[in-house]
């Protein structure tokens, strides 16, 4: 079924308008007509959880809006029971547009750029801007195709120790993923200690990885150093991968 994120503020008397970039994909792309149904979810941010998913069905189209009618509400559980804030060290070409992707699908709620010392890429300006409205776009993307409840947000590039700042006051637990860091069982130990309603901020490299001075500013701030396995993954594989081994701690029964 198509799902869209929608403010659910302006529905009135269980009517809904919804346009921009919705009506065409719905009208034009989809070709969807009256009596089509589709999801709708709140569009609330990273910060919160939708309260559900919304089933409506198309009454009419105007020149710019898809007119709709609430027909039923029913509890969404398509989140980890922790917010998980991505702080990934900026990578070269279009790897960020996969790390977005990827990592959205798999369950994040925050991505937040970082200029590390090994970035290569230098962002600002304009080019910046129209970065993280790509990446924010492929992130709506990727929350529809999965059927998040929440719209997972990409904030704004930032140097590390800004990250590590925004780290500290908005984390429970902060993750390091280091190739210095032997075997997974001290990791497996750490997941494990987590509880449903924490914030897990989780750091990762760039091509070519961390800089000890980073890897010992982090650690003065609380974070802690983990193994994400016997290999070395490469950049755009890693956040997937510690997304996936919170998959497994909460959602495996």
């Amino acid at each position: 079924m198509v799902q869209v994120f929608a403010d659910l503020s302006a529905m009135q008397d269980g009517i809904l308008s919804i346009g921009g970039n919705d009506y065409n994909h719905i009208k034009n792309v989809l070709r969807m007509h009256p009596g089509d149904q589709l999801a709708v979810r709140p569009d609330t941010d990273g910060n919160q959880e939708g309260s559900g998913e919304y089933l409506f069905e198309i009454v009419s189209f105007s020149e710019s809006t898809v007119i709709c009618r609430l027909l039923s509400v029913r509890e969404a559980q398509t989140e980890l029971p922790v917010r998980v804030l991505l702080f990934q060290g900026l990578p070269k070409a279009d790897k960020m547009d996969q790390i977005v992707q990827k990592t959205v699908e798999l369950g994040v709620t925050d991505i937040i750029p970082v200029q590390m010392h090994r970035s290569i890429v230098k962002l600002s300006g304009d080019k910046r801007k129209k970065r993280i409205d790509r990446w924010q776009l492929i992130a709506e993307a990727a929350a529809k195709q999965s059927r998040r409840s929440i719209l997972p947000q990409v904030h704004d590039l930032c140097l590390m120790r800004e990250a590590l700042a925004m780290a500290a006051a908005e984390a429970d637990r902060i993750f390091v993923p280091y190739e210095a860091e032997a075997g997974s069982a001290g990791t497996r130990a750490l997941l494990e200690q987590l509880r449903p309603g924490q914030r897990v901020a989780v750091f990762v490299g760039p091509e070519g990885g961390f800089e000890e001075s980073e890897i010992e500013l982090a650690r003065e701030q609380g974070a802690q150093t983990i193994s994400l396995g016997r290999r070395i993954l490469r950049t755009e594989t890693a956040a997937p991968a510690f997304l996936a081994f919170l998959t497994y701690r909460f959602e495996l029964d």
